[in-house]
């Protein structure tokens, strides 16, 4: 195994397609456990969106680590589970809420704003009602975690050797995993919601990724990404908390 994870990653080309490869193994693998687990479950106890959620995350996040011990030979150096360094955490969280806040502006004015009345389409869903509680837990928290590990431990953590290659000032890896991390969001089109949301979710995703990916590489932990993802969903979720407490929804 050694020897072909060294053979893979001394071609630029055949590592990009591996890890593009793994992340679609990861998925699928999740898809399919996740899916038998959420049926016995739900033969139990009622499951909704997003206690559903929490069970493919996990297996995400199980899969994820499972992949990182084998292609790393049973450990987790250089897969981004150590502590930052090289980050001034004030200037860090002021340019981390600066670009979400600009990404989510410019993602609503251009999707749901522009786009979406220039080409309507009948469905215009987008994430179903749920508690503040349950929004921090399962998509603040728990969501974040799990999609960090690995989108940005395993996956970029298997191309970092190619952080030398720089297009527009970023890394392969850092471009790669931004990419990745906006489509996987893809999968809410499955799930029933419009489509110019859902694009809307893609743009703002993917922006959110580079910025973590980047951060990732710069500070070579995941605990700096974790904090942009989990940045971005406080800021993404401020007006549905506001509406709440103002009692509009």
């Amino acid at each position: 195994m050694e020897k072909i994870i060294q053979k893979i990653k001394s071609n630029t080309l055949l590592t990009i397609a591996t890890t593009i490869l793994l992340g679609l193994l990861i998925i699928f693998l999740t898809s399919i456990t996740a899916n038998f687990f959420k049926t016995q479950i739900g033969n139990y106890v009622e499951l909704n969106f997003y206690t559903k959620n929490v069970i493919g995350k996990f297996f995400m996040l199980f899969f994820s680590i499972v992949l990182i011990l084998i292609v790393n030979k049973g450990k987790f150096e250089n897969y981004g589970f150590s502590l930052p360094t090289n980050v001034k955490y004030t200037k860090f969280i002021f340019v981390t809420i600066g670009i979400c806040i600009a990404s989510f502006i410019l993602g609503n004015i251009i999707f749901t704003g522009i786009l979406s009345h220039l080409f309507p389409t009948e469905n215009t869903t987008s994430f179903p009602k749920q508690s503040i509680l349950q929004m921090i837990l399962t998509v603040w928290i728990w969501s974040t975690v799990c999609e960090e590990v690995f989108v940005r431990g395993l996956l970029q953590g298997f191309m970092q050797h190619l952080k030398s290659i720089k297009f527009l000032k970023l890394s392969l890896p850092v471009i790669i995993s931004g990419l990745f991390f906006g489509a996987m969001h893809l999968s809410l089109l499955k799930v029933g919601m419009g489509h110019w949301f859902v694009a809307f979710i893609v743009f703002n995703t993917t922006v959110i990724g580079l910025l973590a990916a980047f951060y990732r590489e710069k500070t070579n932990s995941l605990i700096t990404p974790i904090i942009v993802h989990f940045l971005a969903n406080v800021v993404g979720t401020t007006p549905f908390i506001i509406m709440t407490v103002l009692g509009k929804v």
